[in-house]
């Protein structure tokens, strides 16, 4: 069964090569990558973090180390995870019944279709992600449900992922978009990416993303040595630097501080959210 790919250009940064940027991959070579448990996978491992059970040992040995780098990367991870469930309740009573989640990661914990389909059985939910490993899982995952799909996509090419999604998401009707814990990986100019995501979604739209801001300059490169299969590595952003990226959408915040201060718990975490409505 042949997984839908919609190519973009190979992502820049330090690490070249690595991943297919190319279509026609056939879902059998997927899961062969998924099933390499020598190397571990930072979805996986976030995955590990937040309790789910898609991951393995190597991802329970990266989990471990990374919590020796950043002792609340446990509490960021599941911050981040509260905020994409407050988002999509807040689409929810807006009456959006579409969901894209991109940079999606392996959707085992509290995840966006849980949520959706809880309170609106009938809603759509568009997975998308650039690792061929997070398909693989994820649409293992979701293959009983019939509302969900799992597409390979790059969420700097808006127009490669309508096309990935388009028939399965109404894109003319108004859409709930997260970009969830991706953007650390995005080394292009986000307000420009963030820019083409709004421009493409219909009025009445929501359209959510995240960004860490508290990664060390010192533990970074551990940190990347812990995914030779990355994707292109982090893209280390002051706060600055990532509210204003946000500022085509709205002032960004605390993650736990949306929708109202201390919403998702009294301690800030660093990592940034923004919310905002498509006019």
């Amino acid at each position: 069964m042949p997984v839908e790919y919609h190519p973009a250009p190979p992502p820049p940064g330090p690490r070249a090569g690595g991943l297919p940027h190319h279509a026609g991959l056939e879902l059998d070579a997927i899961v062969a990558l998924a099933a390499d448990l020598e190397l571990p996978n930072f979805a996986r491992t976030v995955d590990a973090l937040l309790g789910g059970s898609a991951n393995f040992a190597v991802d329970r040995e990266a989990a471990t180390a990374l919590l020796q780098l950043d002792p609340l990367a446990d509490v960021r991870a599941r911050a981040q995870r509260g905020f994409t469930r407050r988002v999509v309740r807040h689409a929810l009573a807006r009456g959006i019944d579409q969901f894209l989640d991109l940079g999606c990661g392996i959707p085992s914990v509290h995840s966006v279709h849980d949520v959706v389909l809880g309170r609106d059985p009938a809603a759509r939910v568009a997975y998308v992600d650039l690792d061929p490993v997070v398909v693989a899982h994820a649409r293992d995952l979701v293959a009983d449900r019939p509302t969900v799909r799992v597409s390979w996509g790059d969420l700097r090419a808006p127009g490669c992922v309508a096309a990935a999604v388009g028939d399965h998401l109404d894109l003319s009707r108004p859409v709930a978009l997260v970009i969830g814990g991706a953007l650390q990986f995005v080394h292009d100019d986000l307000a420009a990416v963030l820019a083409g995501w709004r421009e493409l979604l219909a009025p009445g739209s929501v359209l959510a993303a995240t960004h860490g801001s508290t990664v060390s300059r010192d533990i970074a490169p551990t940190l990347d040595a812990l995914y030779v299969r990355g994707l292109a590595g982090l893209s280390l952003r002051s706060p600055e630097q990532v509210r204003e990226a946000f500022a085509v959408i709205a002032p960004a915040v605390d993650v736990v501080d949306w929708p109202s201060a201390g919403a998702g718990g009294r301690d800030t975490t660093g990592v940034l959210g923004v919310v905002g409505t498509i006019d």
